[in-house]
């Protein structure tokens, strides 16, 4: 497993899967179907403890503003042979909008002396000032914008950069838990073929 959570290859000991098997005695179609199904589960989970953090500590006001930022590629094997795929994850900690976030935003000097504007986060990040920044309502949310150039417009939102301390708990608490998400989602699952005599089938046949 990779050390950077924005660009994670994902792993598992296939000895620790054939362990299961055994034990459960499961073919090597169920085991192959339920490895599958158990990526796909993984993704998930992973997404939503992820974005619980990142909302929790930037006191995000609605999780579709950082349900995008999650992606995962399942990788297909070309061959037809005993071969598993793999999971590639991909998670985006870039700057979030001023908008989508819980705070104050507050006009610096007066309306007619601006001296930018600022952004007082509810949650534990630090306040943050845009000298050029103004107060304005776009996009159906009130927020701070800046001009790109020297004309009225065009105008671009404010934005918050995602602390390094964030960075570090999601690596600690989301990604260093993959295995272990990974497999209780693969034994789960391949309990219930063997039970109800699912794929059933080798991967020969």
């Amino acid at each position: 497993m990779a050390s950077n959570p924005q660009n994670l290859l994902f792993d598992i000991d296939l000895e620790e899967l054939e362990a299961i098997q055994k034990i459960l005695g499961a073919t090597e179609s169920q085991v192959k179907a339920a490895y599958n199904r158990a990526l796909s589960r993984t993704a998930r989970t992973v997404r939503s403890l992820a974005n619980k953090e990142i909302r929790d500590a930037m006191q995000v006001k609605s999780l579709k503003a950082i349900r995008k930022r999650f992606q995962h590629f399942i990788l297909k094997s070309p061959s037809k042979q005993k071969k598993l795929d793999e999971l590639r994850l991909w998670f985006g900690l870039n700057d979030i909008s001023v908008g989508y976030l819980k705070g104050r935003i507050r006009r610096n000097g007066t309306q007619r002396s601006p001296n930018g504007a600022t952004f007082v986060p509810k949650g534990k990040m630090s306040p943050q000032t845009y000298e050029q920044g103004f107060i304005a309502r776009r996009y159906k949310r009130r927020s701070i914008f800046t001009r790109t150039t020297e004309g009225r417009f065009p105008i671009k939102e404010a934005r918050v950069p995602v602390s390094d301390d964030l960075h570090v708990t999601i690596e600690d608490k989301v990604f260093e838990r993959l295995p272990e998400i990974f497999l209780r989602h693969f034994e789960t699952d391949l309990k219930g073929r063997v039970k109800m005599g699912l794929n059933r089938k080798g991967w020969h046949e």
